[in-house]
């Protein structure tokens, strides 16, 4: 039988009352050997699909100028899948402030509020390559002031009738924003953060958290948990969003061998994108982060470091949920309990996947690891 046809048995309850929400990530990777109107639709049939069986969420990565991910506007995106699904939240993960007029980010993000009913999830973020800075003309150096005005002027056009700002690198008068957002007082924000210092910087800015384990140890959402706390916060109220690797097949096996080209190819790519010597001191996380992936390429490219070994012990290894049904289950219960997390960000396809293989494994995922858990009361 077709996933599709499957879909009425393997619909999952879901739900505010759920405890850990399950969704997708996309970055719309523009594989080789198909068209671009093959992998826009090949995403598109994805979170359909996981609309239809009951996952509770999807988040839509902002990208540019490579085919590392084509996605170079996630309103555009957010507004399409508005209409086509009816019960996903909808997260941007991330619009990259720094790249956009931010009175125009809170107009059209709050009107995707309304056009969805109130499902946005609000997710920011500075950005991180170069290259991206470098085309739009805007220099790296200025991403954290960039983003810090941004952020306070998009929080008083949903939070004030009118408003002013003046500084760095923006100035307005008077302005009053047109639609509201759905959600009052706005949709919930979610800071991003990479480099694991920055988790902090969040919690000061009392948002909720998007990271990823593969980048990122779990003290760092305990840290995060006390910076929250020091502001006057209740950690209970706030999500933590975990982003992983995601690819289930019945056998253990396989699914390591089907995963390893994709994920290497996507380790080169994401290497070659945060080059260390485009860094200025700022950002010398990205430095250390290419230079760790650089040889860890080169190790597994020289044979003294197998693609299992990267899995189960290298120090990525927290953000790899890769196996048969049971061994998937088993570590994705132990990353909930160890980050915290009460949202799990499934990357599951990296460019180089077969869509068939995907979605097979989506449905692994859903009817074997997901819908268990949950039935049991262990998620």
């Amino acid at each position: 039988q077709s996933i599709a046809a499957n879909i009425a048995a393997l619909c999952l309850e879901s739900g505010e009352d759920t405890m850990v929400r399950f969704g997708l990530l996309h970055l719309f990777e523009a594989p080789g050997g198909r068209t671009e109107k093959q992998y826009i639709d090949e995403n598109i049939e994805m979170i359909e699909y996981a609309d239809a069986v009951g996952l509770d969420e999807v988040w839509l990565a902002e990208h540019h100028f490579s085919a590392y991910g084509v996605m170079p506007s996630t309103q555009v995106l957010a507004g399409h899948i508005a209409g086509r699904t009816k019960n996903l939240r909808i997260g941007s993960g991330v619009v990259v402030l720094p790249f956009h007029n931010p009175v125009r980010v809170a107009e059209e993000f709050a009107f995707i509020d309304q056009l969805c009913g109130g499902r946005l999830d609000f997710g920011v973020g500075r950005g991180y390559q170069p290259a991206e800075f470098r085309a739009y003309g805007i220099p790296l150096e200025e991403s954290r002031d960039r983003f810090a005005e941004s952020l306070e002027i998009i929080k008083r056009a949903w939070t004030h009738e009118k408003f002013s700002f003046k500084g760095k690198h923006f100035d307005f008068q008077d302005v009053e924003v047109h639609p509201r957002p759905f959600q009052k007082p706005h949709p919930p924000f979610f800071g991003a953060s990479f480099d694991p210092e920055t988790i902090k910087y969040q919690a000061m800015q009392g948002m909720n958290l998007l990271f990823s384990p593969l980048l990122a140890d779990s003290q760092k959402i305990t840290e995060y948990k006390s910076v929250l706390r020091e502001h006057g916060h209740d950690p209970a109220d706030f999500r933590v969003g975990g982003l992983v690797f995601v690819f289930v097949d019945e056998d253990r096996d396989r699914a390591l061998a089907t995963f390893e080209e994709p994920c290497m190819s996507f380790y080169r790519t994401f290497a070659q994108m945060i080059p260390a010597r485009e860094y200025p001191e700022a950002h010398g996380y990205y430095r250390y982060l290419h230079e760790n992936l650089s040889t860890m390429v080169a190790d597994y490219d020289a044979g003294r470091l197998s693609f299992r070994e990267i899995v189960e012990e290298g120090p990525f290894h927290h953000g790899f949920i890769v196996g048969d049904p049971d061994s998937v289950k088993d570590k994705l219960q132990k990353l909930v309990e160890d980050y915290q997390l009460t949202d799990v960000l499934c990357w599951t396809r990296l460019a180089g996947l077969r869509h068939d293989r995907v979605m097979h494994s989506m449905d692994q995922l859903v009817n074997r690891v997901v819908r268990p858990l949950r039935e049991s009361g262990a998620l």
